[in-house]
């Protein structure tokens, strides 16, 4: 870390050669601040110090420019003193003041870059500290997007420069391992990282790096997202590269949400992708980029998309206000016209909202049209819709459309022209008043009015608000999302709180919120792998409808566990680190909430015996262990003997480099596919980390050599005695022994 130092203090004295010296001349009464500010350091005199330092602080914040720029000039020499004094503490604090001060003094050259460099010299010394928080602060102070104005273009190549200069790989290897192994240490290296931009992101891209966070896409993915805009290349570029739906959709969502009109060009291609929910984030992220040829993408798309994806072609082509779209919506209309099912008439709705949304008065005879074939006729609820959409498009038209209404407040604000907007302000108030219970039913009333009425528009807006009027009201935010469900559906199903009712009774309402709201929810096609065995997922799935397959693979067949329904619980990691011992796909369409292992971090406290509640409930009605212990079905294909030797062990990476210090353990049992041993480890929250991790065992046997070293990879580890910190860890080799290599060990 002392070459970074090196290198920030070297850049800035080459720059700071090639500038004329240019000085504030001020008369100062004799003696200098910053001389008064060194002595005052020297003698300790921290009361004084820290009077000045406040000073300072509020100067760069006064009203006159000459008097900032001058407080400015102060402040750098404050931080070059800090800095000599090795006071980093203070200077911490004065990262604030340093960012006020840097956009007062960034006309002067010279000024602006003799502060930079002391806060690029602090950042140098945290980040040698390990205080990753602290050095990514005093980085942001001058490198974040709109830390210098666009006119200094000089500074903001030598920033680009500096920061290029930090970004050694050293560095960028440390980072990216705790980013990825390190929970405590994790999040700050990784936000740190991502300051590091462009270079941090092609780092990424290196295979060495990929391969690294090839089980790690979310890892990956939320760092790419973190850098930003500097990732845009390197992202399109691990586009090209993976072919990894998962990886692939993922990444299109971020150039959709960050990308530029460059990025279009490279995501849209992807709309040929036999993956559903990769052409579903391809038509999503496109219609957030402006490009030129975004109407006749989406135009192509609206004749090409499966028919599941048809709906939503339609209602993104609402966000592109050309009225040339008009006809051949029109000509979708007469289509869905013909397709005498629920489907068709959902199909005609769409494009009804889309019209109106577009806001063409040339849309407004085939709305009439519609109008006119479902007016009069005793339909059902999806006539009804379908007549509602077109009537209310033909309101919005009249308007002006969705493009052309500047001045209409947002929608989910209550305004005087919603119905509902006296009674949501009193329920409100209810709230307000602390009455959360009566204000959470009274909001439950106001949207099953809504649903019955037909407006799921303010139904779904209404929902939203449970979570600032008490979002421990369980019941009625579980019931409300039903009922607007099943409106949009049609369909009826068996209700949430009916489903997991045996889990209500062993948890607290309070207990239940916690989970239902950490809840993420996904629905399985027919056939969709869900989890494959091996795989180290530690998330718990609840089964809400539908049904799951449970099964073995051995010697590349599909030997049959048991089927999962409404109400079941799998998850095997969830409780216990290890990898899956079997597989679950979809038989049926099944709509599935997950449950991430990383929640219970938060719980620990506010609920100290949630996660032993859900686990005794999780062991009382999962038995897939016990149904492959009945079949005879595990993973040990050789005999196992129990043996009891101390070893040595390391963490290696894949060409089998030693990675940190060796552990010591016990033996507990070794056959000729893998070994099992006890090692202690102080804190639990690291055990995690070592799953799927690969060792090297250096095992002292008979004979010469005296010791055998032995590779394999962690497949689970489990407390053997958690009140001494003892946990038993099994590996399997990858490579089995010889028999006669095991005997050695056998003795």
């Amino acid at each position: 870390m002392n070459a970074i130092r090196q290198t920030t203090a070297s850049a800035a004295d080459s720059e700071l050669k090639n500038i004329p010296e240019q000085q504030i001349e001020e008369d100062k009464g004799g003696i200098t601040l910053p001389e008064t500010l060194c002595t005052l350091l020297t003698e300790k005199n921290n009361r004084q110090v820290d009077i000045m330092l406040e000073q300072l602080a509020a100067g760069v914040q006064v009203g006159n420019p000459r008097m900032r720029l001058k407080a400015a000039c102060y402040l750098t020499d404050a931080l070059e003193l800090l800095i000599a004094h090795q006071e980093w503490q203070r200077m911490d604090k004065l990262l604030p003041a340093a960012e006020i001060a840097l956009a007062a003094a960034v006309e002067n050259e010279v000024g602006a870059w003799q502060m930079i460099t002391a806060l690029s010299t602090f950042a140098a010394y945290q980040i040698e500290m390990g205080k990753y928080a602290s050095a990514r602060r005093a980085l942001l102070t001058f490198a974040a997007p709109n830390a210098l104005p666009a006119s200094a273009d000089k500074i903001h190549e030598r920033v680009e420069q500096l920061i290029s200069d930090l970004a050694t790989r050293p560095l960028l290897e440390l980072l990216l391992v705790e980013y990825l192994f390190d929970k405590e240490r994790g999040n700050d290296a990784g936000r740190l990282f991502a300051v590091f931009g462009t270079s941090a992101a092609e780092f990424l891209l290196e295979p060495q790096n990929l391969k690294q966070c090839q089980d790690k896409a979310d890892a990956l993915l939320r760092l790419f997202g973190e850098i930003g805009q500097p990732a845009e290349k390197s992202l399109c570029m691990l586009l090209r590269q993976t072919a990894d739906w998962y990886l692939i959709r993922n990444i299109i969502r971020l150039l959709g949400e960050k990308g530029s009109i460059i990025c279009f060009a490279e995501i849209t291609p992807f709309l040929d992708h036999e993956d559903l929910r990769v052409k579903g984030e391809v038509l999503r992220a496109a219609s957030r980029i402006e490009a030129p040829s975004k109407k006749d993408f989406f135009l192509k798309a609206l004749k090409t998309v499966p028919k599941q994806l048809t709906e939503l072609v339609v209602s993104l082509l609402g966000d592109i206000p050309d009225s040339s779209l008009v006809a051949p919506l029109a000509d979708l209309l007469d289509e869905a016209a013909l397709i005498k099912n629920k489907a068709g008439l959902n199909l005609q709705a769409a494009v009804c909202q889309t019209l109106g949304k577009i806001g063409s008065v040339k849309a407004v005879p085939t709305l009439k049209k519609v109008i006119a074939a479902n007016s009069g006729t005793a339909g059902g609820p999806a006539e009804q819709q379908l007549l509602r959409a077109a009537e209310q498009a033909i309101q919005i038209i009249s308007h002006g459309g969705k493009h052309k209404r500047p001045g209409v407040p947002s929608p989910d604000v209550p305004t005087q022209n919603n119905p509902f907007a006296a009674r949501e302000a009193g329920i409100i108030r209810t709230a307000m008043s602390g009455d959360r219970a009566t204000a959470a039913r009274q909001l439950f009333e106001l949207i099953a009015e809504c649903v019955q009425e037909g407006d799921l528009f303010n139904a779904e807006r209404l929902r939203d608000r449970f979570s600032e009027i008490n979002p421990n009201a369980i019941a009625e935010i579980i019931q409300s999302a039903e009922l607007i469900q099943e409106a949009k559906s049609g369909v009826q199903v068996r209700g949430y709180l009916d489903i997991w009712s045996n889990l209500l009774h062993e948890l607290t309402s309070e207990e239940f919120s916690a989970i239902y709201h950490e809840l993420e929810n996904r629905v399985l096609e027919p056939e969709e792998i869900l989890v494959r065995q091996g795989e180290r997922n530690d998330e718990l799935f609840f089964v809400n409808h539908g049904t799951i397959r449970v099964f073995y693979k051995k010697n590349d067949r599909k030997i049959y566990i048991k089927s999962l329904s409404d109400g079941d619980l799998a998850g095997e990691n969830f409780f216990s680190t290890s990898v899956w011992t079997v597989s679950m796909s979809a038989v049926t369409e099944s709509r599935i909430s997950i449950l991430k292992r990383s929640c219970f971090e938060r719980w620990k406290e506010a609920y100290p015996g949630l996660e032993e509640k859900l686990r005794n409930f999780y062991n009382s009605t999962n038995n897939i262990r016990d149904l492959l212990q009945r079949k005879g079905l595990n993973r040990r294909t050789f005999d196992r003997y129990t043996l009891s030797r101390k070893v040595d062990f390391q963490v290696i990476d894949t060409p089998g480099k030693p990675l940190g210090q060796k552990f010591k353990g016990r033996l507990f049992d070794v056959s000729r596919g893998g070994l099992s041993m006890v090692f202690r480890m102080a804190q639990q929250k690291h055990i995690r980390v070592l799953l799927g991790r690969n060792m090297q065992i250096t095992i002292p046997v008979v004979g010469s050599p005296p010791e055998l070293n032995v590779q394999g990879q962690v497949l689970s580890i489990q407390p053997a005695d958690e009140e001494m910190g003892e946990y038993k860890i099994s590996l399997v080799f990858g490579d089995a022994l010889e028999q006669e290599e095991l005997q050695t060990v056998l003795g």
